[in-house]
């Protein structure tokens, strides 16, 4: 299995790291390592969007349920001192 492969099955820290490693080697590396960073790169990059794009869809989806619950729910009245 190949490491683009590999790419989609990473939890979201192994991700980050492998993504700031690639732009890093990108900037400083060897030719060889800026060969190696620039195939990996946009697939890392690709993989990372999605993700913020799901993990943005369910922050929205959440604020609009919360939303919507603190709508239906009855004031409370306050009590007299």
């Amino acid at each position: 299995m190949t490491l683009i492969e590999r790419i989609p099955l990473l939890n979201d820290q192994e991700l980050v790291t492998l993504l700031a490693n690639a732009r890093r080697l990108d900037i400083v590396g060897t030719p060889a390592q800026r060969r190696g960073a620039a195939e990996v790169l946009p697939v890392l990059e690709l993989e990372a969007s999605k993700r913020r794009q799901v993990a943005l869809e369910a922050a929205t989806k959440k604020r609009g349920v919360t939303a919507a619950a603190r709508r239906k729910a009855p004031a409370v009245p306050a009590e007299a001192a």
